[in-house]
């Protein structure tokens, strides 16, 4: 009887420095075959058709494997001596994949032409796929719907239980969990874990309220939205309503059902983790209440507010001139960058205005194609810039890692394309921050281009959730205890406008690439900074505008492949958990935010 094919990826295990716990490095692979101990009988004879393809990879550049699959489910196992990334190649474009445990699994509504793969970080010689059938995956929780091709909901399978219910739980019964053990009314959450709810009796059509109190196991409110979503959602992100703290440990959602409705699905907690619900309530919403709920939450954000003082005659502060020192350290700035030919203008123009003497600039072309844009970047190597070309798909810790690799300064300052710089001297306070003793990195002030705070230092607001302090804050404002005028020590800062000293960033390995391609990055690096001991310091007196977004290349938009889009959430989604595994210990409690605001306004408001 000949058996299914599985292939298992060896990979090596390291721990990179201040990193909180030892994971895959994803630096060599290797290929070994073992008979499959979970496939059907029925399905051994289908999956020992196995695909197959080999290519070998051009440094910082998409490599094609000529490997079309026909619709259908599939695992793609990867071999490869370092991190790659992997796209399937659809009519519509190339969707990246999830890679976990050295293989992706995905289900194709449609053919495929192949796989787009590429290094992620570091030079990948060789890498082979091979491509075996599997039976269709079943859950509870909603697929990941990425045009036509379908990714499981996690990265792991789970089972799916049938837990008591806790007694104090009213109008529901939990029908059946996935990723979620239930002890009691303690529930520990796995990614994308999710409650199966039976409305007891089925509610609808109208709205309905759900309430419940959420804690974590100390006994103090859990800073947790807990999402609720329809059994036929199109995505684990898809929901009807985000449950949202009112008043100590108590979460609410109003909840519009278009017709009756047997069951709800919930997900405890949107990252994984665990928390205790002591009390769950679903019951159907009169519009008297509708209105008194309204008028209430008007009242508590009219409660919470403070008034923000204007600095002595309504002006901003501006950046001090510095004098040119003799001894400033060699500063080398990275900045990624595609197309955008107009941020890209105003970039060069006012980075070329800044005073510190000596900047090497770094470029880094991430595959642009618009002719001006590269006309900007030929004229702006002519006057001594260095320009990298990446064709590889958007990474941005990648990027500034190539950029990193080829700086000469001993200092790193990586700045956004979108960046502005309105002070010339902006890079001395950088430059005086990061140099003190015990600062590891420091963050510029940034401003909108309307002059409202867009980036002041972030905070740590529970699960997997970063925000910007007090941003949209009128750039004229002191800030809380004129924290928008003073340097202070902050979690992290954005990497739109960070400075890190060289010898630091390569003993901390970069950016981490492999995990973090575009979103958390930056809090990542700033995390493992904070790990040895070092401070991160927001930098008031470094100033420049932040036209956000911009180096991305991409609007706000729900198309596809835009940003904020399916695979823009899905990406989120994925980083997200895996920054909670990185970091659970630290992001439930930001050690700089005062315990009596709430992290998730990040205004410095208090809790009600």
């Amino acid at each position: 009887m000949s058996h299914a094919a599985r292939w298992i990826v060896h990979e090596r295990v390291s721990s990179r420095p201040g990193r909180r716990r030892t994971r895959p490095g994803g630096v060599r692979a290797s290929l070994q075959r073992r008979p499959s101990l979970t496939a059907s009988a029925g399905h051994r004879e289908a999956a020992t058709a196995a695909h197959e393809a080999c290519a070998r990879l051009a440094p910082r550049a998409v490599t094609r494997l000529a490997l079309p699959l026909p619709a259908g489910t599939w695992r793609v196992a990867l071999a490869a001596d370092g991190a790659v990334g992997l796209a399937a190649v659809t009519a519509l474009g190339a969707i990246r994949v999830r890679i976990h445990a050295g293989a992706a699994v995905i289900a194709l509504d449609a053919p495929i032409d192949g796989f787009d793969v590429w290094p992620l970080d570091e030079p990948v010689a060789d890498v082979k796929a091979v491509a075996v059938p599997l039976p269709p995956w079943d859950t509870l929780t909603p697929d990941w719907r990425l045009g036509p091709v379908r990714q499981p909901p996690r990265a792991e399978t789970a089972p799916r239980t049938r837990p008591e219910t806790p007694a104090g739980w009213t109008g529901v019964r939990i029908a059946e969990a996935e990723a979620v053990t239930v002890a009691g009314n303690r529930f520990a959450v796995a990614e994308n874990g999710i409650l199966s709810l039976e409305l007891t009796p089925p509610r609808g059509p109208g709205p309905v309220l759900v309430t419940g109190e959420f804690r974590d196991e100390t006994g103090a409110p859990a800073w947790v939205e807990p999402q609720v979503l329809a059994v036929d959602a199109a995505s684990p992100r898809t929901r009807l309503a985000a449950m949202r703290r009112e008043a100590g440990a108590t979460h609410s959602a109003v909840v519009h059902l278009s017709g009756t409705t047997p069951r709800l699905l919930l997900r405890p907690r949107e990252y994984a983790g665990t928390v205790v619900i002591d009390r769950l309530v679903l019951r159907p919403l009169s519009p008297p209440e509708r209105a008194a709920r309204a008028g209430a939450r008007l009242a508590r954000e009219a409660a919470s507010r403070w008034q923000v003082p204007r600095v002595g005659g309504g002006r901003a502060a501006r950046t001090p001139r510095h004098p040119a020192r003799a001894a400033a350290p060699a500063v080398t700035v990275v900045t990624a960058t595609r197309d955008a030919p107009h941020h890209l203008t105003r970039f060069l123009a006012t980075i070329r205005a800044t005073d510190y003497p000596g900047v090497q600039l770094v470029l880094v072309d991430n595959g642009s194609r618009d002719a001006e844009a590269l006309r900007l970047l030929a004229e702006a190597e002519g006057r001594g810039a260095t320009v990298l070309r990446d064709e590889r798909p958007f990474n941005f810790a990648a990027l500034n890692n190539l950029g990193a690799r080829s700086a000469a300064g001993d200092i790193l300052v990586f700045a956004n394309n979108d960046i502005e710089f309105t002070e010339p001297g902006w890079l001395h306070a950088l430059v005086e921050a990061v140099e003190a003793p015990g600062v590891g990195v420091a963050g510029a002030r940034l401003l909108y281009p309307d002059g409202r705070v867009q980036h002041a230092g972030l905070v740590l607001a529970g699960e997997a959730r970063v925000r910007h302090a007090e941003r949209f804050l009128s750039g004229r404002a002191p800030g809380y205890q004129g924290r928008q005028r003073r340097r202070s020590e902050v979690v992290g800062v954005t990497g739109a406008l960070m400075a890190i000293r060289r010898s630091l960033f390569d003993a901390l390995g970069g950016f981490d690439a492999a995990r973090y391609a575009v979103l958390f990055n930056d809090v990542d690096l700033c995390l493992r900074v904070r790990a040895r001991g070092l401070a991160n310091v927001l930098v008031p007196g470094s100033l420049a505008l932040h036209h956000e977004s911009a180096t991305i290349g991409q609007r706000r938009t729900t198309g596809l492949f835009a940003r904020g889009g399916e695979i823009w959430q899905y990406e989120r989604a994925v980083e997200g958990h895996r920054f909670r595994q990185d970091w659970a210990d630290m992001l439930d409690a930001d050690p700089f935010y005062p315990p009596q605001f709430d992290p998730l306004d990040a205004r410095f408001r208090r809790r009600v």
